[in-house]
């Protein structure tokens, strides 16, 4: 039905569709459902036109024909009677008839000169124009006869096929504000039928535009003639699409109309955003930035030049380089830019002036642009007040850092230990001369791709030395993949290990790549070995045989270079004697065995050791934790620790947070330890450590100098440093 629309600029009242149509056009016998049909008017419409039309299907029969053509061919209208085109047109048959309505259909137009046979048997000449309507889904022919008075008829169909077909949106609204014609393109772009747009109002269209808008849009286009706005347009879908409207007032025919002219301008918004938002960044940023013409004059200035140099942007703008910067001649400049241009970027160390004079030295980064046919520079400028500042400061300094190097050497040794206490191997703490070979052994493998098997009681650090083992390895720099499996259920362990593909089991909804993948020229972590299934220790066993696996549910044999460290608390020997873990697999992983000490094997670590927590909880909990009562630390030390290290950092995190002061409060609860031996007479060592402590809490941590605990103890001050290390005495020890 639109199509009507499209080659008629003509009010259609809106109304309910109609199955069929009612009017003066002589022919139709149809019946009206609504006074007011679209179609009703259009039949009035061409029978108040001076040409003769005439209205076919595609069958070639007459539907109707108006009462100029009936008249011309010497009919009366009411008496007319060929029911076919062929009973009109001697020199049309069925074929010649279906090969036009093809083209009708393809072009939308038809064109022709022919001969019509009047009432009276005799044939006329005539000039023929045929458009193609669409009237509630069924297609129709509308053809006009045109007669020498009529070229200009057949320029004014050209013209409105035209129309319809131009790529930027066209729309005819009536005073009451309804759209009664809308070309393709708008139908294109906001997604309506030509049915559905007969029947809206504008306001439907846009959002936030109401009735009274219309009415005051209205008298000002009539008034003004035309009038230009951004505006926006909803689509069918419910997306906003900003445009442009070019409105104007129309007269056609004694009936008004505004017609309006939509540009979408979601790419000039677009466009317009970006510049908006690159402006906004350039103006936040604390980076000076501007840019230069070849002539050496300003063009752009950010905010931060603005601020930075004391001017207002205004003043900036076509300045010269020779008024911000001094040493510089016009031959400079013009130098300068050549190498620029050769080069495109340039980085120089140059003073800028201020406007109150002061002199700024800056490092500019130059960057020659080339924009829309002029050439620029762009200059990114960093202030080196500061910087120049830092090292005059430092070098200072620098005499009097060397003046305390020594004694800073020695201070900065007790603090190295207190802090990281790692002896170079992570976040491994131990002093102890019991665990020495142990890191000897992480040492002396760490460098080669030898498959590691770490064993040890729980909570005694297993996972630190493979760590350790893969900091030291030259395959640092790749991933260590830990998998733990006693934590992941049996029927995901094969797919955490391995990986799988799409659909290999239910829930399996795209390719997954395993540990294994992952780890690819690093390091894999399996701790609880002794914990993995039979079925699993055999794939097991092929990777560390062959570097090959297949992911779950995948035929593709991969390749990978993974070095392995194992980790169990279980004895794997015995496991192998009972059948339950596969002897093969077992001397595979045990090329070299680790075993890790328990705590209290190395007594020697716990007081490093709390101390190291004590640390990591009051930076953790927020507490200020700085003294532990000797008799505290005894317990400790007394105490034999089955849950080891672990169990260890647990009672101190316990401590602290009960702790709200600066001394540490612990009610451990444990027996002395675990066979009730007591110590009952302390070794020499004991008494020289709690001597060197006593001279500690009285000089209040002064280890030096006058009223120092050397000072009181008689002795030497690298002695004292030296007594301090060998007894692990550190500040948490004595501090009061």
């Amino acid at each position: 039905m639109r199509e009507i629309l499209t080659n008629y600029f003509l009010p259609l009242p809106n109304s309910q569709k109609t199955n069929a149509v009612a009017g003066n056009c002589h022919g139709f016998q149809m019946n009206q459902t609504s006074s007011h049909s679209r179609l009703k008017v259009y039949l009035d419409t061409a029978e108040s036109m001076p040409q003769g039309v005439i209205f076919l299907d595609g069958e070639g029969n007459v539907l109707s024909v108006n009462r100029q053509f009936a008249q011309a061919l010497g009919y009366e209208p009411a008496t007319f009677q060929p029911k076919t085109i062929f009973q009109v047109n001697p020199h049309f048959n069925f074929m010649d008839w279906k090969k036009r309505w093809v083209e009708l259909v393809a072009t939308g137009h038809m064109a022709l000169e022919t001969e019509h046979l009047t009432a009276a048997g005799q044939t006329v000449p005539v000039r023929l124009h045929g458009i193609l309507l669409e009237l509630d889904g069924q297609q129709y022919c509308q053809a006009t006869v045109l007669g020498d008075a009529d070229e200009s008829q057949e320029d004014l169909f050209l013209a409105r096929f035209c129309l319809d077909n131009v790529r930027e949106m066209i729309t005819w609204v009536s005073p009451d504000g309804y759209v009664f014609y809308a070309n393709k393109a708008v139908r294109e772009v906001l997604g309506y039928t030509a049915e559905e747009l007969s029947t809206m109002k504008v306001i439907a269209l846009e959002p936030g535009f109401t009735e009274e808008d219309w009415r005051q849009e209205w008298r000002q286009v009539k008034q003004e003639g035309s009038l230009v706005r951004e505006a926006l347009r909803r689509t069918k879908s419910g997306d906003v699409i900003p445009v442009e409207l070019s409105l104007h007032y129309m007269n056609y025919h004694g009936k008004e109309y505004k017609m309006a002219f939509v540009r979408d301008i979601r790419a000039k918004k677009a466009r317009e955003e970006a510049n908006l938002l690159s402006l906004k960044a350039l103006n936040e940023t604390s980076q000076v930035i501007y840019w230069m013409l070849h002539d050496g004059s300003l063009a752009f200035v950010n905010d931060a030049t603005c601020e930075k140099f004391g001017y207002q942007r205004h003043e900036l703008i076509g300045m010269k380089i020779y008024d911000i910067e001094p040493s510089i001649t016009q031959k400079d400049w013009e130098a300068r830019w050549a190498k620029l241009k050769a080069a495109k970027s340039l980085e120089i160390d140059v003073v800028r002036k201020s406007k109150s004079g002061e002199k700024i030295p800056v490092r500019v980064h130059q960057n020659y642009v080339a924009h829309e046919g002029k050439e620029y520079n762009l200059v990114f400028a960093t202030d080196l007040r500061d910087e120049i500042k830092r090292e005059t400061d430092l070098q200072a300094k620098l005499s009097e850092i060397e003046r305390l190097k020594e004694q800073l050497a020695l201070e900065n040794t007790i603090l190295k230990e207190e802090i990281q206490l790692d002896q170079g191997f992570g976040n491994i703490i131990s002093r102890s001369p019991n665990y020495m070979p142990v890191l000897r052994q992480v040492g002396q493998v760490a460098a080669t791709s030898a498959t590691v098997l770490i064993l040890g009681e729980t909570g005694t650090g297993k996972e630190l030395l493979a760590k350790a083992i893969h900091g030291l390895s030259d395959r640092a720099q790749q991933p260590m993949v830990k998998v733990n499996c006693a934590a992941l259920p049996e029927n995901l362990i094969e797919s955490e290990l391995f990986g799988h593909e799409k659909g290999a089991f239910t829930g399996a909804f795209q390719r997954k790549l395993g540990r294994f993948e992952l780890a690819h020229q690093g390091t894999i972590f399996l701790d609880e070995i002794g914990e993995m299934n039979q079925d699993l220790q055999a794939k097991l066993l092929r990777v560390l045989q062959e570097g090959e696996f297949e992911r779950l549910g995948g035929t593709e044999t991969l390749k990978v270079d993974v070095r392995i460290i194992a980790a169990t608390n279980r004895n794997l020997e015995e496991m192998v004697e009972k059948g339950r873990f596969r002897e093969d697999l077992f001397y595979r992983l045990n090329v070299f065995p680790i075993l890790n000490i328990p705590l209290r094997e190395r007594k020697e670590d716990i007081r490093p050791l709390v101390r190291h927590f004590i640390e990591k909880y009051n930076q953790k909990l927020g507490r200020s934790i700085e003294e532990i009562a000797e008799s505290v630390m005894k317990s400790l030390e007394e105490y034999e620790f089955p849950g080891n290290v672990r169990e260890l950092e647990n009672l101190i995190e316990r401590a602290v947070i009960l702790s709200t002061g600066k001394k540490l409060v612990a009610d451990f609860q444990f027996k002395t330890n675990k066979s009730g031996k007591k110590n009952a007479f302390k070794s020499m060592e004991d008494l020289q450590r709690d001597h060197i402590l006593e001279a500690l809490k009285r000089t209040k941590g002064k280890v030096t100098g006058p009223g120092g605990a050397a000072e009181l103890l008689d002795m030497n001050d690298k002695t004292l440093y030296s007594r301090m290390m060998k007894f692990n005495i550190g500040r948490l020890d004595y501090a009061a």
